[in-house]
């Protein structure tokens, strides 16, 4: 699947959204990494860390998001706030991030 193919799984016919940090992204931006609303696609469990490219496994959060995600697993920090990936239960290897409420 290309970003634009997930970007409509995810999103659907939305032009803009924010990524779980807060940050703007924008569908006409797909692929323009120059962009600061250039949507990436991210392994919540990274494959490194025996993440796989599982739909559930998979997020679209901005490309800046993205590099300061990493490869941190669990927790990590994104747009100064903290967040931490957990298992959905009865589905394998599906994440769901949560994060720290504003102004924490």
């Amino acid at each position: 699947m290309t970003i634009k193919d997930l970007w409509k799984h995810f999103f659907g016919e939305q032009t803009e959204v924010y990524d779980y940090s807060g940050r703007l992204m924008k569908f006409s931006d797909c692929q323009n990494e120059k962009s600061p609303f250039c949507p990436s696609v991210d392994h919540i469990r990274p494959v490194s860390l025996g993440g796989t490219d599982d739909l559930g496994n998979l997020i679209i959060c901005s490309e800046i998001t993205n590099r300061e995600k990493s490869n941190s697993f669990p927790t990590w920090v994104a747009n100064g706030k903290i967040f931490q990936a957990r298992r959905i239960p009865d589905q394998i290897g599906a994440y769901r991030i949560w994060g720290q409420p504003d102004g924490q």
